[in-house]
């Protein structure tokens, strides 16, 4: 190992506290011993977690978005005319017309996002009432998945740090009590020699 390795090593272990102080107090090597004890819990929370919330509702969405599919149906369109697009918009309005179940043409206004002319095709979905409605989404159930386990886990996170902190505010108490006692013993013993 190189020497600037190694000593990168020792500061780093000095820093955290795992080095052979003497001058460490119990109250110090108590702070580093449950920092790392839980640094080892959320580490071992945080996949459980993980799997537990977010493959339950990635179910439940995936589920919804089925669901939702089945009372949907899928038909092309033709488009009979466009609309100006906006400059600041990813949407192109248009006019479209398609044959319903009965074989009657039906005509309503659809958003695409991308560029479509009159006399192209595209597919649009319809509730059953015959009104254009927008598509499932595929991507609903996994985002929804990843931003419900995130916030479950910074939770957590949260949590372990609130008792991090209130430990070592707790023991920066004990420390600074042991201190001024410290002083004082030193000042009855060194103060009054003449």
């Amino acid at each position: 190992m190189p020497i600037g390795s190694v000593n990168m090593y020792r500061r780093t272990c000095r820093r955290v506290g795992l080095d052979r102080n003497p001058l460490r107090r119990r109250e110090d090597r108590w702070q580093t011993g449950v920092a790392a004890f839980l640094v080892l819990v959320f580490l071992l929370v945080a996949p459980v977690l993980a799997y537990a919330v977010g493959g339950q509702v990635y179910r439940v969405e995936t589920s919804a978005v089925q669901a939702e599919t089945a009372r949907l149906h899928q038909v092309d369109a033709t488009v009979v005319e466009t609309g100006k697009t906006p400059l600041y918009a990813p949407i192109m309005p248009a006019r479209v017309s398609w044959k319903d179940a009965d074989g009657v043409v039906r005509t309503g206004d659809y958003q695409s996002t991308t560029v479509v002319e009159p006399g192209s095709t595209v597919s649009i979905w319809l509730n059953k009432s015959g009104a254009i409605v927008e598509p499932p989404s595929s991507a609903q159930a996994a985002s929804k998945a990843v931003l419900l386990t995130s916030g479950a886990l910074l939770g957590v996170l949260g949590v372990l740090a609130g008792c991090y902190l209130l430990l070592r505010r707790g023991l920066d108490r004990r420390r600074l009590h042991n201190w001024e006692s410290e002083w004082v013993t030193a000042d009855l013993t060194w103060g009054n020699r003449g």
